[in-house]
């Protein structure tokens, strides 16, 4: 081999190390960018391994643990920094490091980045490494990172050069955390510039155009970053996410999950989580019960899909298997991990697959306690507590419900009117009906639906006719349901057959009011009106006898009885 081509190898062998070297360092600059320190330190801890003398490496990998609080660790690496080139310019750095970290003394730490820079020259990593040391460094009793100082060191390597991309990323992440978006998108453009090939940049832009709420700008540079890399996955995800979690476009983040999982170069299983979620909240619901069953079976500890799989049982109406979930669900969590939404639905499971009633109203209970905001809950509570005829218990949660509501509507008076008049233990149940059915004829004076219960509510605080016949001066007190059934039989009277049976009661008791009474104009008229409707033998023979009774003696009993 002539010495020419051994000199040819050689520098192409350079060649390869080095494009293999900026690469992975490339790597790890992104992850330390996109605060995935456990990425950063899996790459830098890989460098150091493969190279003990990359300085750089272990200034970096010591930042990564210090960005996740462990001090031990990131000074372990920066004394490793400085014992793997004792006297090269980076050697400074990892001793102003160590001096920041381990003895908080900013003064020395100052004079060492100070000789760093001195020997540096046109060294940019070395530059840039120095500006970095104070990305993490958080001085006690302070709350944030001495940005500034990274500003200054990272703003004078620019007049070494303006042409280290590394460099425009970092001062432009500065600028970033230090919320100066102006500054920090113009330092991304320009390593934009620099790499136009480079996804990170743009990323980076829609990040900061995201953080500045910026409309319709994040996505044009998420889409930028996707088109000149379609499987990069930080920016299909920071797409995704700004959709979902921003914007609330569930159906755009949905296509935006779905990509990322199915083209993204490292999809994580939270983003199939995510996609899950996506096809629950479209109401995708096969989708998403087949994309849960697919990622607990690569991890059953996502307890957190089986709730999913529950709901998306209940809206998929395989009601047994939903139930089964949840209640295994809540065996293996712990009580803190339980959402409202878990007991909610955990109820209309056992509804719908005629449970235990008692239980799935406590679980809409403990819904409400939860979330306060949940109050309407008590409507359905009471709609159980009704349909298995616990009316005293309807009337109670009901009226929980009607706290909550700000001007209640008609359909809202009568159903509480309704759990009054049936509730027995309630001492003023037939007044308090009569009080809530009122507010519906005020509502909606010409439905005769208000009208109706408001004279049966009020027709039971009546003296009953037995009564009357023993002590007739009570006749003056009858009559309390006498105005609401004229009025209902005014209405109502338009459709005397669909009514009739409502009718009848009505003209009955107007009868029997203007017969106590003996109120000739009003009596022979509204006994025409019942004659006329009445087609039972046994009532017509009443009217008969009421007829021949009016003026001269007490009407038969069972003219004014009680409503049923």
């Amino acid at each position: 081999m002539t010495n020419l081509l051994k000199k040819a190898l050689f520098l192409m062998a350079m060649l390869v190390a080095k494009t293999a070297f900026g690469q992975s360092h490339a790597a790890g600059l992104e992850a330390m960018l996109l605060e995935d320190w456990d990425k950063a330190i899996g790459v830098f801890s890989g460098l150091a391994q493969a190279n003990p003398a990359d300085q750089s490496a272990f200034l970096s990998l010591g930042n990564a643990y210090l960005a996740k609080g462990d001090k031990t660790n990131a000074i372990a690496n920066f004394k490793k920094a400085f014992d793997a080139k004792t006297d090269a310019p980076m050697a400074f750095v990892a001793n102003g490091r160590i001096l920041l970290v381990q003895d908080n003394n900013l003064a020395e730490a100052e004079k060492q980045f100070n000789k760093a820079k001195k020997y540096a020259k046109k060294d940019m990593t070395t530059w840039r490494q120095i500006g970095e040391s104070y990305f993490f460094y958080i001085q006690p009793g302070a709350k944030k990172p001495e940005l500034e100082k990274a500003k200054q060191y990272l703003t004078e390597a620019l007049e070494v050069s303006t042409k280290d991309f590394a460099l425009q990323m970092t001062l432009g992440t500065c600028f970033k955390e230090m919320s100066e978006g102006g500054p920090a998108a113009q330092h991304y453009e320009y390593a934009e510039a620099l790499e136009p090939q480079n996804p990170l940049p743009k990323l980076m832009l829609a990040k900061v155009y995201r953080i500045g709420k910026v409309p319709e700008k994040p996505l044009t540079y998420y889409d930028k970053a996707i088109a000149t890399a379609p499987t990069y996955s930080p920016a299909l995800r920071g797409k995704a996410e700004y959709l979902f979690f921003v914007l609330g476009k569930y159906d755009e983040a949905q296509a935006a999950y779905k990509m990322l999982v199915e083209k993204g170069a490292e999809v994580k299983i939270e983003d199939e989580m995510q996609l899950a979620n996506c096809y629950y909240l479209t109401k995708d619901c096969k989708n998403c019960s087949d994309l849960v069953e697919k990622i607990l079976k690569k991890d059953p500890s996502k307890n957190y899909l089986r709730r999913l799989q529950a709901y998306c049982d209940f809206e998929n109406a395989q009601y047994e298997r939903g139930l089964k979930t949840l209640n295994d669900y809540f065996k293996i969590v712990s009580q803190d991990k339980i959402l409202p939404s878990d007991y909610e639905y955990h109820a209309k499971l056992l509804l719908q697959t005629k449970g235990d009633t008692t239980m799935a109203i406590n679980d809409y209970k403990k819904v409400i306690e939860m979330d306060n905001s949940r109050w309407k809950l008590y409507e359905d509570i009471d709609k159980i507590e009704w349909s298995r005829k616990n009316y005293c218990g309807a009337l109670k949660v009901y009226k929980m419900y009607l706290d909550s509501v700000a001007t209640p509507k008609a359909t809202e008076w009568y159903n509480l009117g309704m759990r009054y008049y049936f509730c027995k233990d309630e001492p003023m149940r037939y007044e308090n009906a009569e009080k809530a059915f009122v507010k519906v004829t005020e509502i909606n004076p010409a439905a005769a639906i208000g009208w109706l219960w408001a004279a049966k509510s009020a027709a039971f605080q009546d003296p009953s006719p037995d009564s009357i016949a023993v002590h007739p001066e009570l006749a003056n007190s009858y009559g309390k349901a006498l105005t609401y059934y004229e009025k209902y039989s005014e209405i109502a009277g338009a459709d005397k057959e669909k009514n009739k049976k409502d009718l009848l009661k009505a003209y009955q008791y107007i009868a029997y009011c203007y017969f106590v009474k003996v109120d000739a104009a009003k009596f022979t008229p509204v006994m025409d009106q019942w004659q006329a409707l009445e087609t039972d033998a046994a009532q017509q023979q009443v009217i008969k006898e009421m007829r021949d009774a009016f003026g001269k003696e007490a009407a038969p009993a069972s003219g004014g009885g009680k409503n049923k």
